[in-house]
């Protein structure tokens, strides 16, 4: 049972766009009040934000990858025997079909799936900018034997982009690739002090580097949240993050801090939120789950729910004013589960 503890509307921070992944197979169109995820049978359902109502589902594809110009670009899965990545775009407000673009992938190499596969696991990802549309994949295979030794792992990347006049396809060399997905080349890391001992290296958020150095409760230490300003590696002051610290993360759209704390053990996780705009504190509430894919909008903390017995992975939207759960969908597991091969 969740309980919300406090919320305070923040001052948040200004994000690049209003569309963003919240996690592979989920994005998110803040303007249009709405996210688009993988559904359970296949295909993509259009989801509002406030009520979680179901807007339109498609079949023709089966994982969103990216909102632009009232377009959703989809991966489909592939039919048998196709060298081709299959990318569809539909339209936003219908999921009506608008092309089918195939991608050409690697000479002799199966094309990204979305299911993992015994030993093979797939990531695609996508990006509009003004030259059109950039796609980009991995393939990760892993040798799968039943006697135990050195495990055989090979990696296939590519990228191409695709023209969004003409739905032309031009394969992008490994190196144009890098710097298209790049983009413009970010500054090298300052020098930064008292990075000693910190829980994960430095992130870069809103013009700051931020990490979390663990505390002792041996010695009353509770974990502190460090930053750094970006340009020039000037150190900020500490904010304390309570006792209990398990796990951080940052929100999907860039705008808040969680850190998370299990110093009641049997009541559940407390998720502590905070501005990143002015890193103060805005929301607490009990979930079940530590840390996890999250963003907040208008006070509804949309997170990602782990597989249980009784359920499986979900996303969940819980009203941060009164700690009522306003909605909840199912999403398509992709982990590939077995069978494998018997043990020698």
């Amino acid at each position: 049972m969740s309980l919300c503890l406090r919320w305070t509307d923040p001052a948040l921070a200004e994000t690049e766009t209003n569309t963003f992944e919240m996690l592979p197979g989920v994005v998110v169109d803040l303007a249009a009040e709405r996210l688009y995820l993988m559904n359970p049978q296949g295909g993509i359902d259009a989801i509002g934000l406030a009520s979680g109502n179901l807007l339109w589902s498609s079949k023709a594809a089966g994982k969103p990858l990216a909102v632009f110009d009232d377009r959703l670009a989809a991966q489909a899965d592939p039919t048998g025997g196709s060298s081709s990545l299959p990318i569809v775009l539909l339209d936003t407000k219908s999921g009506r079909v608008i092309s089918s673009i195939a991608v050409p992938t690697a000479p002799g190499v199966m094309p990204p799936s979305i299911n993992d596969k015994m030993g093979t696991s797939s990531s695609v990802k996508a990006r509009a900018d003004h030259d059109g549309l950039l796609v980009w994949w991995t393939i990760t295979g892993r040798g799968i034997s039943p006697i135990p030794g050195p495990v055989n792992v090979r990696n296939y990347s590519g990228a191409a982009l695709i023209n969004l006049h003409t739905n032309s396809v031009t394969t992008l060399a490994s190196d144009q690739a890098d710097a298209m997905i790049r983009g413009k080349t970010s500054a090298a890391m300052p020098s930064l002090s008292g990075v000693e001992g910190v829980y994960f290296p430095p992130q870069r958020v809103d013009g700051l580097f931020v990490s979390v150095k663990l505390g002792s409760a041996s010695v009353g230490q509770p974990a502190v949240l460090k930053r750094w300003r970006a340009d020039g590696g000037e150190p900020l002051p500490d904010i304390e993050l309570g006792p209990g610290f398990v796990a951080s993360s940052i929100s999907a759209d860039r705008s808040l801090f969680l850190s998370v704390s299990d110093s009641t053990p049997g009541q559940g996780y407390l998720w502590s939120l905070y501005s990143i705009a002015d890193w103060k504190r805005v929301a607490e509430v009990r979930l079940p789950d530590s840390a996890s894919p999250f963003f907040v909008w208008h006070s509804i903390l949309i997170y990602k729910a782990m597989p249980s017995a009784e359920e499986p992975i979900r996303l969940r939207g819980l009203n941060l004013k009164t700690g009522t759960e306003i909605w909840t969908r199912a999403l398509r597991d992709t982990a590939y589960h077995g069978p494998y091969p018997p043990h020698r």
